[in-house]
């Protein structure tokens, strides 16, 4: 049995597709479907009813409104699958997805079985084929391996949607509540619960793209997908010293990332928490942040000059927009 946890908040526009999708699976009575309605204030709720007529095994749980990570551990209190899947409603899969997952999971012995995914738009689908192709053939990592691709944000996608789970894993690692980003202080500490990753480079996730979702926009919310990589910093620290190199020049990175963009931001609240957050890191982690980046020209640019960082940050704006590999495009008829 699989236990499929769907969260569930305003998306009456996309939820017939999503669900559709599920039901359109290899086997639907080898899957334990959990509706979790986060306190919704549209049609949600009724089309949850629809479907449960049509579907009566399907679980509705429904619950006051409390944020994705609340409503994904709801589903999971009630989960009873080997396997857990998280779904997000406004998103959909491709045909026969969770059973490909399945399989690989139990012919390799995998605890975690990760999905190729499209970015999808109104009238087109990215692939990111940077690192690997759609059409790479299915490969396993061990847990270190694992960790290591997932601090390189290649191809171990930080998500906790689109990938298949043993179930008794993930309910020894409830989702902070109350966080944005919630992957970011999660996913971490499910690799290092695993023996065997999987990897799938097909696409069989379609997560939908619209700006009023958690990751549209730049804002506060943002601090805390830099709390979850300074968790994840310590994490590593502690349980893979071998990394911490890797992981410091990530978290750093980031970090200044979102710091050139909120200096840029309207809300001067914004502007002044991501600056306190970048000034306390480099001075807490200096000793880190030296010994993993003291030859990334980036780095020793932003210790020295303001101009020659903007200088440097342009020359590979322009090396990038002309010889850089950018994702596939797939234009939908």
């Amino acid at each position: 049995m699989i236990s499929i946890i769907l969260p569930i908040y305003n998306v009456q526009s996309y939820l017939r597709q999503c669900l559709d999708s599920l039901f359109g699976q290899y086997d639907a009575s080898l899957m334990e479907v959990i509706l979790v309605n986060d306190g919704s204030t549209d049609g949600s709720l009724d089309i949850c009813e629809e479907y449960k007529l049509k579907y009566p095994e399907i679980i509705i749980v429904n619950k006051e409104n409390g944020g994705l990570s609340d409503a994904r551990n709801a589903g999971l209190a009630v989960a009873t699958g080997e396997y857990c899947y998280f779904l997000d409603s406004d998103d959909w899969l491709a045909l026969n997805a969770i059973k490909k997952l399945y399989d690989f999971a139990e012919e390799h012995n995998c605890e975690v079985v990760q999905g190729g995914f499209y970015y999808a738009y109104d009238t087109y689908l990215l692939y990111d084929n940077r690192w690997i192709d759609e059409k790479t053939e299915p490969f396993v990592l061990a847990k270190v391996e694992a960790m290591k691709e997932l601090l390189k944000q290649q191809y171990v996608k930080n998500f906790a949607w689109g990938k298949l789970y043993k179930t008794e894993i993930v309910k020894k690692h409830l989702f902070k509540k109350g966080a944005y980003f919630e992957d970011s202080f999660w996913q971490h500490l499910i690799i290092h619960e695993v023996n065997q990753y999987g990897v799938i480079p097909t696409p069989l996730y379609y997560y939908r793209q619209r700006s009023s979702g958690i990751s549209g926009g730049f804002s506060l919310k943002n601090l805390d997908l830099l709390k979850g990589n300074e968790e994840r910093l310590a994490f590593i620290r502690q349980e893979y010293p071998g990394l911490i190199d890797l992981m410091a020049a990530s978290f750093w990175k980031l970090s200044f990332q979102f710091q050139e963009i909120a200096k840029a931001h309207h809300d001067v609240h914004v502007r002044d928490a991501f600056t306190q957050f970048w000034n306390r890191i480099n001075s807490q982690y200096k000793v880190l942040f030296d010994e993993a980046l003291g030859n990334d020209t980036l780095y020793r640019l932003s210790r020295q000059s303001k101009f020659l960082t903007k200088a440097y940050l342009f020359s590979k704006r322009v090396q990038e927009h002309f010889f850089g590999k950018s994702l596939k495009r797939i234009e939908l008829s």
